[in-house]
C-alpha cells in the first residue's frame, strides 16, 4: 500500500471514543494529517496519563457531572465530609452490556448501592468525552463545528446487537448525529493499528503487524489494565478473505484476567498484612489516601519485568500508618509487620515506603499471567487456532513487559507483536478506521 494515502473521510476531523471498563479516552486526528493522531493527557497529583479511569460522578439533579480523576478525586472529598448522599458515583459498569438481557431501561448501581438508568449513566460518559474532545479544539483556537466531524465509537466484540445498539443510541442522546458515527468493534480498532501503523508513522521502532496477505489467521490478545475497576482480557482469532475484500473474527472470548486482579493480589496482601478492618476504615475515612495509594501500585505495576533483581517499593499514605497503629495498639508500623507470621520476611517498612523483593513482587502477577497463558493456549488446540502463527498484544497491560516476556516464554514458536502505545491500539486505530473505512475492509463477525 502506498506510504502517502490520504484520508478518505468528507469530514474534517475524525474522533474516536473508547469507552473501556476501567479506563476511557479519545483520540483525534485531522483529514490533512490522519497519520498524527493525537490524545489528550489526563493529569492525575504528579503524573500524566493518555487515559482516565471510567468513573462518573453525578450530583443528583446533574448539575455537577465529573468523570475520570475528577470524579475520583472530588467524591473522595465529598465522602470524606459526608455530602455524597447528594451524588451518584459509579465505576466498573461497563461490564452489564455482556448481559443478553440488555434494555434502555437497565440499571447501572452506584458506589453506595442505589441506582440509575444505565442509559443516562452511558450517556454522560460520552458526553463529558465529547465536550471534552469539543474543548480541547476550541482551547487551540481551532474553528471546528460538530458537522465537521466524524465520530467513532468503539465496543467489544463479544457484545450482541442489543448491546451495539444501546451505546449508539447513548451517543446520540450525548449529541452525536447518527450521521456522524460508526461504531467499530474493538479488536477491529486495534488490529487496524497495528496493521497500517508503520504507514501512519514510518519511523515507528515497534514490532509492527503490517497488512496481513490474504488467508493470514492472527490473534488479538486485549489486555485491560485498569485502577480500580473490573479489568478484563478480550481475545479474537481473525482471518483475512482470499480476495483482501473483508477480515472476520473467527473466535471471540473474553474473561476476567485484566490488570484488576494483579491489583486484587496487592488488596489480598495488604489485608493480610494489616487486617480487613483498617483496609475498610481506611478507605471509608481517607478515600483520597486509599486512590493515592492503589494509583502508585498502579504506576509500578507498568514497570515489573521478569528480569530485574533489587527492590520495589510504594509509598503508604501517612494517615494509613496511623491508623494501622491505632488499631492493632502499637506505636510503631514495623511491630505491625514484625508479629504477621505469613508476611513478616516478605515485606520491609522503611522511609515511609513498603518494599518488596522483586521476585516477591512478581508473585502478584502470577495468577493473572497463568490464567492468560491457559487461555490462549487452549485456543490453539481448538479448530479455530491451530493454525495460527501471529500474537497481536494490545491494552495498557500489555505494556508490562512481565506479561509480555510470559507470553513470548510460552509460545515460542508463535511471533509476538506488541506495537508502541499498545495500550491506545484500540482508540488510536479507531480513528485510522474513520479515515480509511473506504480502503479498509471491514470486520465482521464469523
Amino acid at each position: 500500500m502506498d506510504s502517502n494515502i490520504s484520508s478518505k473521510c468528507s469530514k474534517l476531523v475524525v474522533a474516536a471514543i473508547d469507552i473501556g471498563t476501567a479506563y476511557s479516552g479519545y483520540a483525534f486526528s485531522f483529514q490533512s494529517t490522519w497519520n498524527k493522531v493525537m490524545t489528550p493527557f489526563w493529569q492525575v497529583r504528579q503524573s500524566i496519563t493518555n487515559k482516565t479511569p471510567t468513573c462518573l460522578l453525578l450530583r443528583k439533579d446533574y448539575s455537577v457531572v465529573l468523570f475520570g480523576y475528577e470524579a475520583e478525586d472530588e467524591y473522595s472529598y465529598i465522602k470524606e465530609d459526608n455530602k455524597h448522599e447528594d451524588y451518584y458515583f459509579f465505576q466498573g459498569f461497563k461490564v452489564i452490556l455482556h448481559e443478553e438481557s440488555v434494555n434502555r431501561h437497565m440499571l447501572c448501581q452506584a458506589h453506595d448501592g442505589r441506582s440509575l438508568e444505565a442509559s443516562v449513566v452511558f450517556m454522560h460518559c460520552i458526553r463529558y468525552l465529547k465536550s471534552h474532545f469539543y474543548a480541547k479544539l476550541q482551547t487551540a483556537c481551532i474553528d471546528i463545528k460538530d458537522d465537521d466531524i466524524q465520530y467513532v465509537l468503539t465496543v467489544p466484540a463479544i457484545w450482541g446487537d442489543k448491546a451495539k445498539v444501546f451505546m449508539r443510541e447513548a451517543a446520540i442522546e450525548a449529541g452525536i448525529k447518527n450521521e456522524h458515527l460508526i461504531i467499530a468493534l474493538e479488536p477491529e480498532a486495534a488490529s487496524i493499528y497495528c496493521q497500517y501503523l508503520h504507514i501512519a508513522k514510518e519511523d515507528t521502532s515497534s514490532a509492527v503487524l503490517g497488512v496481513v496477505k490474504p488467508g493470514t489467521k492472527f490473534m488479538v490478545v486485549d489486555l485491560g489494565t485498569p485502577l480500580s475497576s473490573s479489568g478484563t482480557a478480550h481475545i479474537t482469532v481473525h482471518q483475512k478473505s482470499a480476495d483482501s475484500n473483508s477480515e472476520k473474527i473467527l473466535m471471540a472470548s473474553w474473561g476476567p484476567w485484566g490488570g484488576k486482579y494483579v491489583n486484587d493480589m496487592f488488596m489480598t496482601f495488604l489485608t493480610e498484612l494489616v487486617g480487613e478492618r483498617v483496609i475498610k476504615d481506611f478507605k471509608e475515612e481517607c478515600m483520597e489516601g486509599y486512590l493515592d495509594m492503589t494509583r502508585y501500585f498502579e504506576a509500578k505495576k507498568r514497570k515489573a519485568n521478569s528480569y530485574r533483581d533489587g527492590s520495589t517499593s510504594i509509598p503508604i499514605p501517612m494517615p494509613f500508618i496511623h491508623l494501622c497503629e491505632k488499631l492493632h495498639n502499637v506505636i510503631d508500623f514495623r511491630e505491625v509487620i514484625d508479629k504477621n507470621e505469613l508476611h513478616r520476611n516478605n515485606v520491609k517498612y522503611t522511609a515511609g515506603k513498603l518494599k518488596w523483593e522483586n521476585k516477591y513482587f512478581r508473585g502478584f502477577f502470577k495468577k493473572t499471567i497463568d490464567s492468560i497463558v491457559k487461555h490462549i493456549d487452549e485456543l490453539f488446540e481448538e479448530d479455530v487456532g491451530r493454525d495460527v502463527d501471529i500474537i497481536v498484544m494490545v491494552g495498557g497491560l500489555s505494556e508490562c513487559h512481565l506479561v509480555q516476556d510470559a507470553i513470548k516464554k510460552n509460545f515460542e514458536q508463535k511471533t509476538v507483536i506488541v506495537p508502541e502505545e499498545a495500550g491506545l491500539a484500540v482508540v488510536k486505530g479507531a480513528v485510522y478506521l474513520g479515515h480509511l473505512s473506504d480502503d479498509i475492509p471491514r470486520t465482521t463477525l464469523s
